[in-house]
């Protein structure tokens, strides 16, 4: 089942646990408002008997009706919930309490000690805290996560709050992918990239820095010594912990902590037990590099698309006039989703076929040929979906278009040649480039045809090609290529990523992972570049993956073997259905069935902490199909090149990863940072405290009291409760379910006798 369809069946689950045909409200935060607008829209919840959706914090009035609450499990919103229900307020009939992540023991507590009354009648957490962006595809749109595990820490004084801010980024990384893991039912083998070429980046290589000793040399400037990546050499030996470590064991903990709260996790199911990969961007520093040729990539590498799902364009209306629109480049788009990931060779001709039946289809619609009263009235009936397709159809030939001139304009047949050239390390003959440099300067030298951001691009890849050149070639290279500084930053800071960008005279057996040339007929000559994950993703389907490299985390499957990477074996297709880039791929037919189907199949779910492409993306759909899996991708955000290249010119910045650009921003009004040690973690609940703490608006004020009562200061506050919904509500209170058959200790009792539990909500999917 697709990701978005798993999330909507746990916010249903919310929205229909009060029985059909009852009224209720619907209230929610700012947060998981944002969640639910994912799969729901509004006028779809006000049909399920939802009276109104109203934001928490915010003065509501009194109203006779069940409440929902669907919300951020933070401190502030479990004090607005009690404020409903204080002080003889009952803002509501009743509270059915879902929260979209797990709750810290103490605020249940809290909870369910405060709403007595039998107000408390529902108290589950969902754990579907995750952005699910396509099918087969999440994040956790946190931008800022890129400097924060792999800026430069700066001085001491910034190193310790660059360490807390990684810690953080940590802590909220691994309990998004729990969420994600809760949500599909799956508790798979785990296993991260362990490289072996470079030292711990970003703030964990703080401390391996601190201890390491510092030796003199010869004065450089401050961007030739942060283009050697450190002061002193490299070590013979990796030591510390890398980054995809830390995030696969607290994935690990996360996940141990949550079956023991809910032993009967994962329901029993046919399918094999999936395996989780936890890499990072330093696996792969190549992929946002390159100038991609599918339909996804490409236009949203050389068109304005905003978040990759908002792309603004001029639309010609059947009167012949001129109209601004935005298109949403979704799943609710079937012909974005049909060609999607095809090579834009094999998507125009697909948009050309397909404009062309759906036109002689509905030939009347032009006015030929003669029609009848009745042909005319199903027209009429069937005009608003004409118009859907005409529009889809006519934006979509249009981005091709747009896409190919830009293709002839900035000279890409060149560019990418080159490109493909540096991160295969072949030729599209399989042989060794020998002539890329008088290919590359030309190009570097264009001031008309080829921009600045491209320039960088072929640079870094060369770069990373020849693993590292000599400094008196790079700055040649930046002369020939007229970059800026800023702009030479953007290469100079792949050292940040673990990339060799100067050539030294160490020599290591170890370095990145590599793809072999290989002549599969068809082959597109532009397109030959595999990424790393579906390198790991083959290789993990044929059992031949390195656990040096990529050990697991806790335990393996029986079958596994420490069989070395590459060796004598070679990647050939796992099945005879041919190859991913073949020019005439047969994977991308019948995309709504095949999507469809993935019942019973093996999951494999890879996380990129650090930004994924779009290439990457394709991935998890095209390698799926071709392995007979089903293959979930997700990371902390989605990366375009001229995004990756932005985020490479700050990154070597002094102190970046304690302040990083795009970070959320704290109210100035919050919460006082919890207390701890300088550099060490701060507990999830407080992260959540600070991140989603917002300007509190208070509740409406009582109702006053009758005539002759005794004034609220001198008795003990009651809640008023209705005796014919309390008996109504008694007889089913037995079998109201708080979450399933878990429970968790020192959360006490709901008034009504039930116990109270905290797991996973326990409604199959």
């Amino acid at each position: 089942m697709a990701l978005k369809d798993l999330l909507k069946a746990r916010f249903t689950s919310a929205l229909q646990s009060i029985p059909a045909g009852t009224w209720k409200v619907l209230i929610t935060d700012d947060h998981s408002q944002a969640l639910l607008d994912t799969v729901y829209k509004n006028f779809d919840i006000l049909q399920q008997n939802v009276t109104s959706v109203e934001p928490l914090h915010s003065p509501r009035p009194p109203m006779s009706v069940d409440a929902i609450y669907l919300l951020t499990p933070t401190s502030q919103n479990v004090d607005r919930i009690l404020a409903d229900f204080s002080f003889g307020r009952r803002t509501y009939k009743s509270a059915h309490l879902y929260f979209i992540d797990g709750i810290d023991d103490h605020l249940a507590q809290k909870l369910t000690d405060g709403l007595q009354g039998g107000v408390l009648q529902a108290f589950v957490e969902l754990y579907c805290n995750f952005w699910a962006l396509e099918d087969r595809v999440f994040t956790l749109k946190s931008p800022w996560s890129f400097f924060t595990m792999f800026g430069n820490p700066g001085g001491a004084a910034s190193a310790d709050l660059a360490m807390e801010a990684f810690e953080d980024d940590i802590k909220v990384t691994g309990r998004s992918i729990l969420n994600l893991l809760a949500t599909i039912n799956e508790n798979p083998y785990i296993r991260y990239y362990q490289p072996h070429h470079h030292a711990p980046l970003g703030p964990l290589a703080h401390t391996v820095q601190a201890a390491a000793p510092v030796q003199q040399q010869n004065p450089q400037s401050l961007r030739w010594r942060s283009a050697m990546g450190a002061s002193s050499p490299r070590p013979s030996e990796v030591v510390g912990e890398h980054l995809s470590k830390r995030i696969a064991f607290q994935v690990q903990n996360d996940l141990d902590e949550y079956l023991t709260n809910n032993p009967e996790f994962p329901p029993a199911s046919g399918r094999p037990r999936g395996v989780l990969f936890v890499v990072d961007r330093s696996m792969d520093p190549a992929a946002p590099l390159l100038h991609e040729f599918w339909y996804q990539a490409m236009v949203n590498d050389l068109l304005k698309i905003d978040d990759g799902v908002h792309y603004r364009y001029k639309y010609t209306n059947t009167v012949g006039g001129k109209e601004d629109k935005v298109a949403e480049l979704t799943e609710a788009d079937p012909v974005w989703v049909s060609v999607r990931h095809l090579h834009m060779k094999d998507a125009i001709d697909s948009l050309m076929t397909d404009f062309n039946k759906f036109a002689t289809e509905n030939a009347g619609f032009r006015g030929g040929g003669q029609v009848n009263v009745n042909d005319l009235k199903d027209m009429l009936a069937s005009l608003p979906q004409f118009q859907a397709q005409r529009e889809q159809f006519s934006l979509h030939l249009d981005m091709a278009q747009e896409c190919m001139s830009l293709f002839e304009k900035k000279k890409l047949s060149l560019v990418a040649n080159v490109e493909q050239c540096c991160a295969t390390g072949y030729t599209s003959e399989g042989k060794t480039p020998k002539t890329l440099v008088e290919e590359m300067v030309p190009l570097l030298d264009d001031r008309t045809n080829i921009s600045s951001l491209d320039k960088v691009r072929i640079m870094a890849l060369y770069i990373l090609f020849r693993d590292g050149v000599a400094d008196e070639d790079r700055r040649r290279l930046y002369q020939h290529a007229r970059l800026s500084i800023t702009e030479q930053d953007m290469v100079n800071n792949l050292v940040h990523l673990g990339v060799k960008v100067i050539k030294d005279n160490s020599r290591s057996s170890k370095s990145r992972i590599k793809q072999k040339p290989s002549n599969q007929e068809g082959e597109y000559e532009l397109s030959r570049y595999k990424p790393v994950v579906q390198i790991v993703l083959e290789d993990q389907h044929n059992n031949r993956l390195d656990q040096t490299t990529f050990p697991y985390v806790k335990d393996a499957p029986a079958e596994a073997t420490a069989t070395l990477r590459g060796g004598s074996s070679s990647l050939a297709p796992p099945t005879p259905s041919g190859s991913l880039r073949s020019a005439r791929p047969t994977w991308h037919k019948a995309p709504s069935a095949r999507m469809n189907n993935t019942e019973g199949r093996q999951r494999m779910i890879i996380f990129v902490a650090g930004g994924m492409t779009y290439s990457e993306m394709r991935c998890a759909y095209t390698v799926g199909q071709a392995l007979g899996k089903e293959i979930i991708i997700g990371s902390t955000h989605v990366l375009t090149p001229e995004t990756y290249c932005a985020s490479l010119r700050s990154v070597g910045r002094g102190g970046v990863a304690a302040n990083p650009p795009n970070a959320i921003q704290l109210h100035p009004q919050g919460p006082v940072r919890a207390t701890r040690q300088p550099g060490q973690a701060t507990s999830y609940q407080n992260i959540l405290d600070l991140r989603h703490w917002v300007p509190p608006v208070g509740p409406p004020p009582p109702a006053p009291p009758p005539a002759g009562a005794v004034p609220p200061k001198l008795q003990k506050p009651q809640l008023v409760q209705n005796n014919s919904f309390a008996s109504s509500i008694t007889d089913r209170m037995g079998d109201m379910s708080l979450g399933g058959n878990g429970s968790k200790k020192g959360k006490g009792d709901i008034p009504g006798g039930e116990k109270k539990k905290k797991k996973l909500f326990g409604m199959k999917l």
